[in-house]
């Protein structure tokens, strides 16, 4: 073995060993327990099948009827998962999962300037990762298999510093192709200033539609045209207990069970808001908080918002951990241990059952605030409601976006000086202002 491979063993030997030793407990054990081991799964492998045998993908039911929700161009992708055994390819989505949670793990330390050595940084992944299996919305996609997070890893490569500018944006639209909300993440690349990156990541969005529609076109008619994409009752009702974003909220105050006309416009004012928010964030020199209000702000104004789409919670309390502040407190680690302690409580299944089968209590005014508030978005919320406040208590990133032509990142300053009685940390002269460029049948959602 040369000296190179062992240091790339030391570099990722421990994320890896990890992941494999999770995805292996995951498939041995969970499965023998748990009801809707790997559904969704079994859904993908379903619609990779199709594709094999011709069969139309929206107009069949497949494990256990449920239905195939995601663009064509998913179902093609899916088609080598449907080539392996049932086993092989759980264990082998299963591990692909928790890769895909390791390496964002460690592209949230690199866009938060947070540098060890080799070792160090490959345990730290390693912990990292273990302690992030805990929490409910990991679980939940591992005991379902989902595509989510898959679908944060790919979003967050294309906000890396050293990620060459001819590639900015590709991996973005590839994961859009898989499942759209992704392009909430293109409108943001567009508004900081990142637009060849937008413009590069509609590009390969275009190109899975258009591999989807060469492949499919039926489907890719039925899903584009006939209006397939907008039909959220494929995936379920939107009033279901745990859809937690603001349509199922008010669509469980509805006697109709939907959300009414006017939730749409509520909901386009928060996203408009939130992208307002993650651009002012960005500006400031703080790339990975809007990230992460864009990540939370689409949960919340998508048509269904369950437990397992809130991954990026993993991003946001790594973040927690290694961001800095202008003064010294203990409460950034007080919310951290609180953050973490609330998405690893399985708070989800409160209100499903209610006092009778006739009105559930999570369908009365105060069963649906109560379940609300104890969703996995509400903290979210919250914290983005006051990012007016917190924001500016924060020390600059550490890291920069790359320059063009550069593989160095530069150092980031914030817009505005510093609060009176605080040091003003380095800053850049005003012409090298940072343009960072880091940076939904049933559960198939």
């Amino acid at each position: 073995m040369t000296h190179l491979s062992r240091r790339r063993l030391v570099a990722i030997g421990p994320a890896l060993a990890v992941a494999l030793a999770l995805a292996a407990h995951a498939v041995l054990f969970s499965g023998v327990f748990i009801p809707f081991w790997m559904i969704d799964l079994a859904v993908y492998r379903g619609a990779g099948q199709a594709v094999l045998d011709g069969q139309r993908l929206y107009e069949t039911g497949f494990h256990n009827g449920m239905l195939f929700t995601y663009p064509p161009f998913a179902a093609v992708v899916a088609v080598p998962v449907a080539l392996l055994p049932v086993v092989a390819a759980q264990f082998t989505w299963t591990a692909v999962g928790y890769l895909a949670l390791s390496a964002s793990v460690w592209m949230v330390l690199r866009l938060t300037g947070t540098t060890t050595a080799r070792r160090n940084t490959a345990l730290l992944v390693a912990a990292c990762t273990a302690g992030a299996s805990l929490l409910a919305p990991v679980q939940l996609n591992v005991l379902l298999g989902q595509v989510n997070l898959l679908l944060m890893a790919l979003i967050l490569l294309d906000f890396l510093p050293a990620l060459p500018e001819r590639y900015r944006g590709i991996a973005t639209g590839i994961a859009a192709g898989i499942k759209l909300t992704p392009l909430f993440f293109v409108a943001y690349l567009f508004f900081t200033g990142r637009r060849r990156a937008a413009c590069q990541a509609l590009a390969a969005f275009a190109a899975t539609v258009l591999v989807g529609s060469a492949l499919l076109l039926a489907d890719s008619r039925a899903y584009w045209l006939q209006g397939v994409f907008f039909d959220t009752t494929r995936i379920s009702p939107n009033n279901l207990v745990v859809n937690y974003s603001l349509a199922g909220f008010f669509a469980r105050l509805s006697a109709q069970g939907t959300a009414p006309a006017w939730a749409l416009a509520v909901s386009a004012v928060v996203a408009v808001a939130c992208l307002a928010g993650a651009v002012w964030a960005h500006r400031r020199g703080h790339d990975v908080v809007g990230l992460l209000v864009i990540a939370f702000g689409a949960q919340l104004v998508s048509p269904i918002t369950w437990v397992h789409h809130g991954v990026w919670v993993v991003p946001a309390l790594v973040w927690l951990a290694t961001a800095t502040w202008r003064r010294a407190t203990v409460l950034p680690r007080v919310l951290l241990v609180l953050g973490f302690a609330w998405y690893a409580t399985p708070l989800w299944i409160i209100g499903m059952r209610g006092p009778s089968d006739d009105l559930p209590f999570s369908f009365t005014p105060l069963g649906n605030l109560f379940v609300t508030l104890t969703g996995i978005v509400t903290p979210a919320a919250i914290v983005i409601a006051l990012l007016p406040v917190w924001l500016p208590r924060l020390r600059p990133a550490r890291i920069g976006p790359t320059e063009p032509g550069s593989a160095e990142p530069v150092h980031v300053a914030p817009a505005d000086i510093a609060p009176v009685g605080v040091a003003p940390v380095d800053a850049v002269p005003e012409q090298a202002e940072p343009q960072q460029a880091r940076p939904q049948a049933t559960h198939t959602s």
